[in-house]
């Protein structure tokens, strides 16, 4: 007779993935965004300590033992919803500024502020009220925050959440704000002056897999903390979604201490053919598919301290390249952009239509594209041509930290900080 068929398993569909920012590296979040993504692949990474010295036989392997352990995990391509996109990016890229539509009431600061502050002192003025969110300077300097209890008229109060992460001088506006907010993201280097960061680390964010076998003694999640994004990819197919997919590397799985809810957001996702495209500022009309990728240099640090986990997860040097694929081909601009090394800009963006709070939309402006490659290529019945190439650092872009970036993403939506 054949053993009983098991009742406890589940399919992969009601699994799912959730993110938090840490407020320190390691530091389990405490609040998470769900995200909508295709089947989460996490990889627990052992070392393996294999003993096979001489012991007087045949036996190669004597020993194997465990040394270090961390994770390097997988979100393969999913569609872009363009709210709980902006953790990802800023994760990477490191560097953010934040601004909001403007509002009343406003304010100026009365001195100067640091960053890490949980209060800003203004002039006198109506006091803030608890929840709202308010924009601090502006530029490469803006932020936003939220307004926690107990403000006065020459004081607003921030949520524990949304402490000021830049300093600012004294005499700023400081404005009241509504959706849509406006996130832009560049890549974060050590020049910045009123950043709070060290040695160029982005933050890192704790990120939680929702799945039956984890079983309910785990609260059916198994938990990624000190999570570095490794490598970030987005795409746009003429025929298909606005797609990105990414890599991390974080401590080895463990258990959440609790249950942690998931709270889905009706933000859809943007078909690929609402994207436009511009190269060296005009409007090209011909890209049947484009991809961006960014990676960094990962270094997992592990010492003899006790502990299994990695002791630090430095993320270096950034890279980046790109890929177009023109359909068809309508004259030879493209490869004279690879044999004149021209360098021009690259641009896409895509927007759900919507306005005020319902806005999604997702820009990437990379002011130098270095083609490399450009054959003519037959692309089913006509001629097109196959670019890839590689992003080269411009100031153009640059964000708070200064220096260069890549890319220079900007992100919309009702989301008023990450």
């Amino acid at each position: 007779m054949p053993p009983s068929p098991p009742t406890s398993p589940w399919p992969v569909s009601p699994s799912y993935v959730q993110v938090g920012r840490e407020s320190a590296p390691s530091t389990v979040a405490t609040s998470f965004a769900t995200v909508k993504a295709a089947p989460f692949k996490p990889l627990n990474k052992p070392t393996w300590l294999e003993d096979d010295t001489l012991w007087g036989d045949m036996i190669k392997l004597h020993d194997l033992q465990m040394g270090p352990l961390w994770g390097e995990s997988e979100i393969p391509d999913s569609p872009v919803y363009g709210d709980t996109i902006g953790h990802f990016l800023f994760n990477l890229f490191g560097d953010y500024t934040t601004t909001g539509t403007a509002g009343t009431p406003t304010w100026t600061t009365s001195g100067a502020l640091a960053a890490g502050a949980s209060a800003i002192a203004v002039t006198t003025g109506s006091v803030a009220v608890a929840g709202t969110f308010v924009q601090v300077d502006t530029g490469v300097n803006a932020e936003v925050v939220k307004v926690g209890t107990g403000s006065t008229s020459t004081s607003i109060v921030l949520d524990a959440s949304t402490p000021l992460r830049f300093s600012h001088l004294t005499t700023i506006a400081v404005t009241t704000v509504t959706a849509p907010f406006t996130h832009v993201f560049s890549t974060l280097n050590p020049g910045g002056t009123t950043l709070n960061a060290s040695a160029c680390q982005p933050p890192t964010h704790t990120i939680v897999h929702h799945n039956t076998p984890a079983g309910s003694g785990s609260f059916n999640s198994d938990l990624f903390s000190y999570c570095c994004l490794s490598e970030l990819t987005l795409t746009g197919m003429a025929n298909g979604w606005l797609t990105w997919s990414c890599k991390f590397t974080s401590y080895a799985q463990a258990a959440p201490s609790g249950a942690i809810t998931s709270q889905l957001t009706q933000v859809k996702g943007i078909p690929a053919w609402k994207s436009t495209n511009t190269i060296a500022s005009s409007a090209v009309n011909n890209v049947a598919k484009w991809t961006a990728t960014w990676s960094r240099e990962m270094e997992v640090v592990n010492t003899a301290d006790g502990v299994q986990a990695p002791y630090f997860i430095g993320r270096g040097d950034m890279e980046s390249s790109f890929g177009l694929t023109f359909n068809p081909a309508t004259d030879e601009s493209q490869l004279n952009h690879m044999l004149s090394n021209d360098q021009p800009s690259l641009a896409w963006s895509a927007s759900n239509g919507g306005s005020g709070a319902s806005l999604v939309s997702l820009a990437i402006a990379s002011q130098l594209a270095g083609y490399q490659d450009a054959p003519l290529t037959p692309v089913k019945k006509f001629w097109g041509y196959e670019v890839k190439g590689k992003f080269v650092g411009s100031t153009t872009g640059a964000g708070n930290s200064g220096g260069t970036t890549y890319s220079q993403i900007t992100l919309q939506n009702a989301i008023p900080a990450y």
